[in-house]
């Protein structure tokens, strides 16, 4: 009796531990068990690396490990890899899995690889270290037994190398269509809260010539152009009642002519004056342009109290606080995590919370009130039919207000690292992971209906 709960504990322990890999291995026939004794080794070929521009192709990291252990003839071993950041915990959404044949003990990466992944795939900063996860599993198939699946996982630091971006001191807008609008001055561009490289914003002009003039070590250099003829830009009407960008002109970095006249120099040409947003993409080389017939406007989520036409309460999405509404258990139905969100200088539309904390997401999921009191909204009260705002507790009063929500149907396993469809509207539902993730920013498109979690 001992040997058999001794067996079924360690069952249950190793399949706790390989919940994440379900779909390696989900059904087997486990009355019947061999030898549980485990050979298999893994080791990284160093525990912390910082990748190298100038070596894209060369091998970067390996990842070894010692052979599973032998088996009948009737059994085929399999090893099956996965690479992912740490904290996705091997998602099916964002995992790399490759599958190796027996005899292969190895997988090398190379700096392009992990660059790619980092950054590309799971839009990770260059900026920051990034802690990845590696697994080897070895599985067996045939048999007449079931053979407990070895499992091993390293993880590994890695600093990505920053790209051969140019870097600017200060970036201004002039020329003859900011001058009409301030004589004496021009504007400064600022860095976008979403994007290290690009910067953006909206700036009064007339029609015009615009330059782009950039500060480096202190010389003045200028953004143009990249096929050498000044862009004459549209005022094109929206697009199906809503806003387009120009495209996004490839653009390059010159220096002032030897004459001395910088409007010799190719530029922007503004065909009308009004509120023109202007995005400069310093890693991309590229300038786009959002024009006056296509401003940009803040959203404004309105929604009926509690489902009812008759109590009306609206917010305008700008920067401020919205909350973290959690249902772990304690809080009750509270939204218990004020979070300073900023907007996006690409588009009003955008906010972002990321302000160096990192929050610890329970099981239980949550979503994004966008207010938690009556003075959060305005009210329109329409009539007396209906729940009150103004006599409901703050508890209920919070369940009740609008979200930034998967919608009003059901919960949905919260995907890190990638978009997702959202929902603004009057609901409870959340993002849920399947473990307890710890989050670091949140990034809400509330034009194209998207939330983000990192």
């Amino acid at each position: 009796m001992k040997k058999i709960l001794l067996y079924l504990g360690a069952f249950a322990l190793a399949v706790t531990g390989l919940a994440s890999c379900a779909d390696d291995y989900s059904e087997y026939d486990n009355s019947y068990m061999l030898d549980n004794d485990e050979t298999m080794t893994l080791e990284a070929s160093a525990t912390s690396i910082e990748l190298e521009e100038d070596l894209l192709n060369e091998p970067a990291l390996t990842f070894t490990w010692t052979p599973a252990r032998e088996m009948p003839d009737d059994y085929v071993l399999t090893y099956v890899t996965m690479l992912d950041l740490k904290v996705n915990q091997f998602s099916a959404s964002t995992v790399i899995r490759e599958v190796a044949d027996d005899g292969v003990f190895s997988k090398t990466y190379t700096t392009e690889e992990l660059q790619n992944y980092i950054v590309d795939k799971w839009v990770r900063s260059t900026s920051e270290v990034t802690t990845l996860s590696f697994k080897v599993i070895a599985k067996w198939e045939g048999g007449s037994k079931f053979v407990m699946p070895e499992v091993r996982t390293v993880d590994v630091d890695i600093q990505p190398y920053r790209p051969n971006v140019f870097e600017a001191d200060r970036v201004n807008l002039d020329g003859d269509a900011v001058r009409q609008i301030m004589p004496s001055m021009n504007y400064t561009m600022d860095i976008t809260p979403e994007n290290e490289y690009i910067y953006a914003g909206e700036f009064e002009m007339a029609a015009g010539r615009m330059t782009i003039p950039v500060q480096q070590d202190g010389a003045t250099l200028y953004i143009c152009p990249a096929d050498g003829e000044t862009v004459n830009v549209p005022d094109a009407d929206q697009v199906d009642g809503k806003p387009a960008p120009t495209e996004a002109y490839a653009a390059k970095v010159l220096d002032i002519p030897d004459s001395g006249n910088a409007d010799e120099l190719p530029a922007w040409n503004l065909p009308s004056g009004g509120d023109w947003r202007v995005i400069i993409d310093m890693e991309n080389e590229t300038v786009q342009f959002y024009s006056p017939k296509n401003k940009l406007e803040p959203a404004t989520v309105r929604f009926n109290y509690a489902y009812s036409s008759d109590r009306v309460l609206s917010r305008e999405i700008t920067e401020g606080e919205y909350y973290l509404y959690l249902n772990n258990g304690t809080d009750g139905w509270k939204a218990n995590y004020p979070l300073q969100f900023k907007v996006s200088l690409i588009d009003p539309q955008i906010i972002i919370w990321e302000d160096g904390t990192t929050i610890s997401i329970p099981t239980t999921g949550f979503s994004v009130k966008v207010g938690r009191l009556l003075s959060h909204f305005v009210y329109e009260d329409k009539g007396t039919t209906g729940d009150d705002p103004e006599k409901d507790s703050e508890v209920n009063f919070t369940s009740r207000v609008a979200a930034f929500s998967p919608g009003r149907e059901a919960d949905v396993e919260l995907q890190m690292n990638t978009w997702m469809p959202m929902e603004a509207v009057v609901s409870n539902k959340r993002w849920r992971p399947t473990n307890a993730v710890t989050i670091k920013k949140i990034t809400i498109d509330i034009r194209n209906n998207r939330i983000r979690v990192d």
